[in-house]
């Protein structure tokens, strides 16, 4: 959690990758917060005992992914967003990563969201835990304007299953779009140490979540890092 230096009237909740809150994670937190955001990640492996995988073994991470549930990842979004509200933020939105952006995607459809943001979260077609929206259907049933951004070369997001969304998101009564990029591979934004890392991309997926959070968290002068 961290909360700017001046005065803020908007909040925003970042939701980490299968690996847990990772180091660039709580980069971007701070990060958020010198733009102006009263920010907070929750670590949704927080019941068993905040693990994080630094070593990249998907084995091990899916195990604490699996153990995810519909109550509890509502009630750690929930509880977020009730801190960043008591901090003085009139509105809140949402961003996540990987399994995190599934999940703000979900958030969007079901939970009280002010905007959403959904860097290449994948299950498309078909859920990823018990109880949560696909992407699909979560489209089908937008509550908060949402932003996606996805990455071509991704197998996890198969180009029909982002065509499917785009078709829905035409009969939405929310603002809401889908920006993808052609050259990039999943993962491409948030680490920069990684090899899969894309820098043009990602400055050009920051600056149109920065524009999407100005619209509609209607902070004017607050950019995205």
């Amino acid at each position: 959690m961290s909360v700017p230096a001046g005065v803020a009237r908007a909040g925003i909740i970042v939701l980490h990758e299968v690996w847990g809150l990772s180091a660039p994670v709580a980069d971007l937190v701070v990060r958020l917060a010198d733009c102006g955001y009263i920010t907070a990640a929750p670590h949704l492996y927080h019941r068993i005992k905040d693990p994080v995988v630094t070593d990249g073994k998907f084995a091990q991470a899916r195990r604490y992914h699996n153990t995810l549930t519909t109550a509890g990842l509502t009630c750690d979004i929930e509880s977020a967003q009730a801190w960043i509200r008591a901090q003085g933020a009139q509105k809140v939105a949402i961003i996540g990563f990987s399994m995190g952006g599934t999940l703000a995607l979900w958030a969007a459809a079901t939970l009280h969201i002010d905007a959403a943001v959904t860097f290449y979260g994948a299950n498309l077609a078909s859920p990823r835990w018990p109880g949560i929206l696909s992407g699909i259907d979560a489209a089908r049933v937008l509550k908060a304007p949402w932003l996606g951004i996805y990455a071509g070369k991704d197998a996890s997001t198969p180009a029909r299953d982002i065509q499917r969304m785009r078709e829905i998101l035409t009969h939405s009564i929310t603002q809401s779009v889908v920006v993808v990029y052609p050259k990039v591979r999943h993962g491409f934004a948030l680490d920069p140490d990684l090899p899969r890392h894309a820098a043009d991309e990602t400055a050009d997926a920051f600056q149109r979540t920065a524009l999407f959070l100005k619209t509609y968290l209607r902070q004017a002068n607050q950019p995205f890092p």
